[in-house]
């Protein structure tokens, strides 16, 4: 019976394929794959190398507490009614990401904690995270982030 298949040969082939199967699977960082699908990413505009944030665009940063990432780097954090943090999300020890969480980002690397507005709490870090000004206007509903430097777009 040329083409088929025995029973032997099926439960080879399929063991093959699972264990290929998890193989490939256990590459897959799933925590980042989850952060970064649950992570906000801003809707915004360039003006040199200012960045301006729509609130109306933006439904994280209608409530305090609320974040928007703008890029790989640089996050937007509502602080009260009418105050905006700007950080880069670049941990000054080695470079590494750091995560917001809660009222503090934690570096995943190394351990590293700074408060909201990007000071060093906790090291090996030494240096603060760079922050930016920034510029609410309630009457256009808008927030302008003054980075002077290009910032990329996702």
């Amino acid at each position: 019976m040329a083409g088929k298949l025995s029973r032997r040969d099926f439960i080879k082939r399929s063991a093959v394929g699972v264990i290929a199967s998890g193989a490939m699977l256990s590459t897959i960082n799933i925590e980042a794959l989850t952060r970064s699908a649950t992570a906000a990413k801003a809707v915004f505009r360039k003006t040199g190398d200012d960045v301006i944030v729509k609130l109306s665009e933006n439904a994280a940063l209608t409530k305090t507490g609320g974040s928007v990432k703008i890029n790989d780097e640089l996050m937007l954090i509502r602080s009260s009614e009418t105050s905006f943090l700007a950080v880069r999300t670049i941990c000054t020890h080695k470079g590494c990401d750091v995560e917001l969480e809660g009222d503090k980002f934690v570096c995943p690397c190394h351990g590293s904690e700074y408060t909201m507005d990007g000071k060093v709490t906790q090291g090996p870090a030494k240096d603060n995270l760079k922050t930016f000004e920034t510029i609410f206007d309630s009457d256009k509903g808008t927030v302008t982030i003054k980075t002077g430097e290009t910032v990329k777009e996702q």
